[in-house]
């Protein structure tokens, strides 16, 4: 006697829910990240120190003497953009479902975006561990697990990519390039391009 196959269940479909660029819970996004079972956290806060003893070190002189106060300038800008921008969680940033419309629609053509920018995040950093008195440990162990979403990400199309990139240099200044942070925080990057969301299993 033959048995009937068992039906094959449906995976749920992810659908994104949209709302209007309003503002972000940021607090929220910084609760996912920790709670996210893909986050090792010690391995983070691990890279976070390595990045911060190396800043220390550019900051104080130590790691190359007498270099040029215009090279030297150049020299924190990269590291910031790479040691303290991308080295924590990769080019994408953290993927915590953020996604725009245009992105959702297409299956080809996309790419991740860090949402405050890489040089945006070295700079507040910078400032805050300048102010802290570059303290280390309170750096990695009470400031950084607040302020994780700083590095999350957004999967945009690459058309996207350019105008949010060209519409963030807006808010960028010789000395400080992507610094202003409110701006980015309200999403000012953001509006006219794309309506954002946060994908969802139906």
């Amino acid at each position: 006697m033959k048995t009937s196959k068992p039906k094959k269940t449906k995976k749920p479909k992810k659908v994104a829910v949209f709302y209007p660029l309003n503002g972000l819970n940021f607090e929220d996004i910084n609760n996912q990240i920790l709670e996210k079972n893909s986050i090792d956290i010690e391995e983070i806060k691990h890279k976070f120190e390595d990045g911060l003893n190396g800043l220390y070190g550019i900051l104080t002189g130590k790691e190359k003497p007498g270099r040029k106060k215009k090279t030297r300038k150049k020299s924190i800008n990269c590291y910031l953009r790479q040691m303290i921008g991308y080295y924590l969680f990769g080019t994408s940033g953290v993927k915590i479902g953020l996604i725009s419309r245009e992105a959702f629609n297409t299956k080809t053509g996309y790419t991740y975006d860090h949402f405050f920018g890489c040089l945006c995040v070295g700079h507040i950093v910078l400032k805050i561990f300048i102010e802290s008195g570059y303290n280390v440990d309170y750096m990695v162990n009470e400031w950084l697990p607040k302020n994780l979403y700083l590095w999350m990400g957004i999967r945009v199309t690459k058309k996207e990519h350019s105008a949010i990139t060209k519409k963030a240099k807006e808010f960028s200044n010789k000395e400080y390039p992507n610094l202003d942070y409110t701006q980015k925080r309200n999403m000012e990057h953001y509006k006219e391009i794309s309506d954002i969301g946060f994908l969802v299993k139906e």
